[in-house]
């Protein structure tokens, strides 16, 4: 029995020494998740991302100083000269000798300057005539750095050289236009909502026998459609526009922070890019509307803050009469509290086919994640811009608003890839 039990003991030493030894050999490994999945669903690629597949060293950055500022009253009380000030942009590119071109629809003019910041010029002023403006809206910059000016509405689209010279005009058939577009239970659109860079360009239609509830939260359902030269259309469904509370007058229609449909394009081939932006959602379409991928990014919801929502109405509380707010004040209250940003908040396709999606904004910077034309998220990038305007090789030019002032500074950031 001493024996057997002297064997049994040697038996079990030896084998936990056997385990030991290959625990030792063969060290159990942690599988880490993939950082992104790429599935087909229908031909239609789903491209999920995890994490960032940017390492420590590889993020892109952006300098902490501008390049270039244009705007502003450069530190004096009152300036003689205000070919420097900017304001209601809407729109800012960059020209390919380093100079920058922004839209003005305050001014009425397409103001362009030198690679320093300093005023080189304009084209264009308020008319109705040839190279004339009523409230130009789009700037598209074209090889050769043709300058393309889209007015408010469906307006004309006048082509300038780089000097100002009017190469062309030609005119939306809005006739032609409403009749491909007004189809029965459908609103005719108002407005050229984005051009692309083929000539053709997006609008935007609603449901005729919608309309809203009052005193609630509510997002328009609209129709975003290509338009081309010859006026026939293509059609990249239905989404939901920002989001709203219905109240009498005088009291505000905005709600802080709305989620809203998103668009964008660019790349090559020409891609449309829109979002829901109340999660995570990125449809990428053909030119044609033919949906190619669908980008998606694992992230969690951002918190609004208290301090935000005062700051929120702080800044629009100049717009509206004061006896509104108690209006709304009482009517948000009664709706489902307001916990978190919307996931998406700008769209962006940079020069070289990258998509830039907003995160956030606030008063000093805006945050982004970066994709590559195949989808994958590079990672997060920070800028010191409420709204950027035009993303290039290696610089990012937008604008910040100085409300004290009431006026745009207009800054490029230099971007390190």
């Amino acid at each position: 029995m001493h024996r057997r039990h002297e064997r049994l003991l040697s038996l079990i030493s030896c084998t936990a020494l056997f385990v030991a030894s290959t625990a030792c050999e063969h060290p159990e490994t942690t599988v880490q998740p993939p950082a992104v999945t790429i599935r087909d669903s229908a031909d239609i690629e789903i491209v999920e991302n995890h994490v960032p597949t940017w390492s420590v060293g590889e993020a892109w950055t952006v300098a902490h100083e501008p390049e270039f500022a244009i705007g502003g009253y450069n530190g004096e009380a009152e300036a003689a000269d205000s070919s420097h000030l900017v304001w209601n942009i809407s729109d800012a590119a960059r020209l390919s000798d380093g100079g920058v071109a922004i839209l003005s629809a305050g001014e009425k003019k397409l103001l362009l300057f030198e690679p320093t910041g300093d005023f080189a010029g304009s084209i264009g002023r308020e008319g109705r005539g040839p190279g004339e403006f009523g409230y130009p809206e789009h700037l598209q910059i074209l090889p050769g750095d043709t300058l393309v000016v889209w007015d408010y509405m469906m307006g004309p689209v006048a082509y300038f050289d780089p000097t100002g010279n009017l190469l062309r005009q030609r005119s939306i058939d809005v006739g032609a236009l409403f009749a491909a577009t007004r189809t029965p239970g459908l609103t005719a659109p108002e407005r050229v909502h984005m051009p692309l860079k083929d000539g053709s360009f997006m609008v935007q239609v609603g449901r005729s026998d919608w309309s809203p509830t009052p005193g609630e939260l509510y997002r328009r359902p609209i129709r975003f459609m290509r338009i081309d030269s010859d006026h026939s259309t293509q059609s990249f469904g239905w989404w939901e526009g920002r989001e709203r509370v219905l109240l009498a007058f005088p009291a505000s229609q905005r709600v802080p922070f709305p989620p809203g449909a998103q668009l964008a394009s660019g790349g090559t081939p020409l891609s449309v890019y829109i979002s829901n932006g109340d999660r995570y959602d990125v449809h990428q379409f053909s030119r044609t509307g033919a949906l190619r991928r669908i980008i998606r990014r694992k992230t969690d919801p951002i918190p609004i803050t208290a301090t935000e929502i005062e700051e929120w109405k702080e800044a629009w509380a100049s717009s509206y009469p004061p006896e509104g707010w108690p209006v709304w004040e009482r009517a948000m209250a009664q709706l489902p509290p307001r916990e978190y940003h919307p996931a998406v908040v700008g769209l962006l396709v940079d020069s070289d086919g990258y998509l830039w999606v907003a995160d956030k904004v606030d008063r000093n910077a805006s945050q982004w994640s970066v994709f590559d034309p195949a989808g994958r998220w590079l990672g997060l990038v920070t800028v010191p811009l409420q709204h950027v305007e035009w993303i290039g090789e290696d610089l990012i030019l937008g604008f910040n608003f100085d409300r004290d002032l009431g006026l745009q500074l207009v800054e490029g950031y230099r971007l390190t890839r």
